[in-house]
């Protein structure tokens, strides 16, 4: 094969040899090229314009009484379906970027069953059936918009990593309505983070079918990234479950060095996946943390609270009947903690007022002396540095009159980083059990 490819742009920017630009049409017949790439984002302009939305909202076309629009394109696009199945047959590669479908127009002859186009209606009728599932194809998936920049699962293996790799945002998903597991069916590329396949390989006849998202390099740029891996694709082998068996019986001088060591590589691979999973994990709750200094409400100073309290070496457990407070233990002794967050002035003793009940329910019911902790947090919208009181002078003198703790999320914060930063915790808990009012850490 020479090294310059045919590849057809439709509506896709991209530079680079062999690549001749058409719209979906004007352009010669897609299957006597090698590669035709398609961009959906402009396909349903061949209706828009032309296609007042009735009073239901739907674009609707009746044969006859539209001037010949909904013929031409039932005939455009039977036409494209046709010359693309030819083109996968022959082996050759469709690239389509995965934009959301956008608005469709609906065909709807007198007497017949309303047809429904829109920007994917290009896509050939394919059957593919994998041990006892069954997927039609396109009829079977669906492409929903949805956006983010949660990119995950990146096929570090597959010819056209380099191009997804210089993605940075979605604008569409591929998902099936009927839960068929498309993993199953082709090569997921990219995923996000719930799931959602954002690029897809079909092996359809000899051919490839190929959604990628859109990266933000420039058309020379995305040339550059992507004619090299649509080169490297074409002369792939067909997978190993499309070839005799005899094939495999056939090898080549160090064929079998190069299988080693891309096994070793994918063992490293699992292990730095492995070490990169924990990594994170311990990053999230280092973060988490720091809601002590922007909570998300009440219970995100809760949640933040029990994971400061556990960095400093306490056991926690939650509180069943008043979520705002949970219960924390440690050699040092034990504490009821309870949670207020007031989002522009200073907390004040209504939210204390629920800590001292339930200390004197555990004392008098239960026989049970433990220590109360007041953690608030207020006027978190700006920084630390400049915010108001925290509390008021009535739930101050409240605490100390009462023997208990009163926290700032500010106060726990530093005390966390302290310890983090290699200071004995055990101070750090004796000092926090024996407080009464305010309580701040200092070595």
């Amino acid at each position: 094969m020479d090294d310059i490819m045919r590849i057809l742009s439709v509506g896709w920017e991209i530079e680079g040899p062999g690549v001749e630009r058409a719209s979906l049409h004007d352009a010669d017949s897609l299957a006597g090229y090698e590669v035709v790439l398609i961009d959906p984002g402009e396909i349903s302009g061949l209706w828009l314009p032309y296609v007042a939305p009735d009073r239901d909202g739907v674009r609707r076309l009746v044969p006859g009484y539209d001037q010949g629009l909904s013929r031409a394109l039932e005939n455009l696009f039977s036409a494209r379906k046709e010359e693309l199945a030819g083109l996968l047959r022959s082996g050759g590669i469709v690239a389509v970027r995965l934009r959301p479908p956008g608005e469709g127009v609906e065909i709807a002859p007198h007497g017949g069953p309303p047809r429904r186009l829109d920007a994917y209606s290009f896509l050939p009728n394919f059957s593919l059936t994998r041990e006892r599932q069954f997927l039609p194809f396109p009829q079977g998936i669906r492409i929903f918009p949805r956006r983010g920049r949660d990119l995950r699962d990146l096929d570090l293996l597959h010819p056209l990593s380099g191009y997804l790799s210089a993605v940075r945002r979605y604008e569409a998903v591929i998902v099936s309505p009927t839960g068929v597991p498309l993993g199953e069916f082709g090569r997921v590329l990219l995923r996000n983070r719930i799931g959602d396949i954002l690029a897809w390989e079909l092996e359809l006849g000899r051919g490839r079918l190929l959604f990628l998202p859109s990266s933000d390099l420039s058309p020379r740029a995305a040339g550059e990234a992507l004619i090299p891996g649509l080169l490297a694709l074409l002369d792939e082998p067909l997978p190993s479950e499309t070839l005799p068996d005899w094939l495999s019986r056939y090898s080549l001088p160090q064929e079998e060095p190069i299988r080693k060591e891309l096994e070793e590589i994918a063992q490293e691979e699992e292990k730095l996946s492995k070490r990169r999973a924990a990594l994170e994990g311990r990053l999230r709750e280092m973060n988490a943390v720091k809601g002590l200094l922007f909570p998300t409400g009440t219970m995100g100073l809760v949640r933040a609270g029990k994971r400061a309290f556990r960095v400093l070496g306490f056991e926690v457990e939650g509180d069943e009947l008043d979520p705002q407070s949970f219960r924390i233990e440690a050699p040092e002794g034990r504490a009821m903690v309870r949670g207020a967050w007031s989002p522009e002035g200073a907390v004040t003793t209504g939210a204390y007022r629920p800590l001292l009940l339930a200390l004197d329910h555990l004392r008098l019911e239960k026989d049970e002396a433990i220590h109360g902790v007041m953690l608030v947090a207020a006027d978190t919208s700006r920084d630390p540095k400049r915010r108001g009181p925290r509390y008021t002078e009535s739930l101050r003198r409240a605490c100390e009159e009462h023997g208990i703790s009163l926290v700032t999320g500010e106060d726990l914060f530093e005390a966390v980083r302290a310890v983090l930063g290699g200071a004995d915790p055990v101070p750090v808990r004796r000092s926090l059990l024996s407080a009464s009012g305010p309580w701040k850490w200092r070595a």
